[in-house]
């Protein structure tokens, strides 16, 4: 075992006391970077596990509620024969259990097309984009762009007529929250590509390169709606 460091003036004593405070503080920076950064790669994701739990005690709840109102609605359903003839559609929309299975199968899709992070999804789309442009001074494919907006677009359409009856059949509830939680998510990720096709359509890939280069993009200042 080596022999301590013996200081045998002040100043050599002040400066090695010195020198392991610095050691000593330089170690505590790097740790709590380490913490916020593991902070922020998993409150996102904790945020997703939190709206799932709540989506699926609104679900079970309002299916609670279905079962308990199947003995009643028995009794009126050679009463109601003239309604069969409606929409399914629109019949779903009716009942409460079924908006929040519409809302469910939603967010199931949401999730295996964009995963849990908007901000990632849109920068594979926005990838995919720049790969896509050709060595001669043709345009590239602004479909790859097109055809992301269309499919996030659908999901939303399909989700608001079923939060709107669930806010008319429970009001501001968890039920309602959790349909809310799906078209926000939804919603975020489509500004985020009309902000890049927008960006095209004004002034073209220079344009989008530059807005790129500052960190101007909606997606890369990471809002959410």
């Amino acid at each position: 075992m080596a022999c301590p460091v013996v200081h045998k003036t002040p100043e050599a004593k002040l400066q090695a006391s010195r020198e392991r405070h610095r050691r000593h503080y330089t170690k505590d920076d790097i740790l709590k970077r380490q913490r916020v950064l593991c902070s922020s790669k998993t409150k996102e994701s904790k945020e997703a596990k939190k709206f799932s739990k709540e989506l699926l005690k609104a679900v079970a709840k309002a299916l609670h509620r279905g079962d308990d109102d199947e003995s009643e609605s028995e009794s009126e359903s050679n009463s109601d024969d003239d309604s069969e003839s409606e929409d399914d559609e629109n019949i779903k929309l009716d009942d409460l259990p079924e908006c929040l299975r519409v809302v469910k199968d939603i967010k199931d899709e949401m999730l295996a097309m964009i995963g849990d992070d908007p901000c990632k999804f849109v920068e594979g789309v926005f990838c995919d984009y720049v790969k896509s442009f050709p060595e001669d001074s043709s345009p590239s494919d602004i479909s790859i762009i097109e055809s992301s907006i269309a499919k996030v677009q659908k999901l939303l359409n399909r989700t608001i007529p079923a939060q709107d009856q669930i806010l008319n059949s429970c009001g501001i509830s968890p039920e309602w929250h959790a349909a809310d939680s799906v078209t926000r998510f939804l919603r975020t990720v489509l500004a985020y590509l009309e902000d890049i096709e927008c960006l095209l359509f004004s002034g073209g890939v220079c344009e989008l390169t530059l807005a790129h280069s500052m960190g101007e993009m909606m997606y890369q200042k990471g809002i959410r709606i």
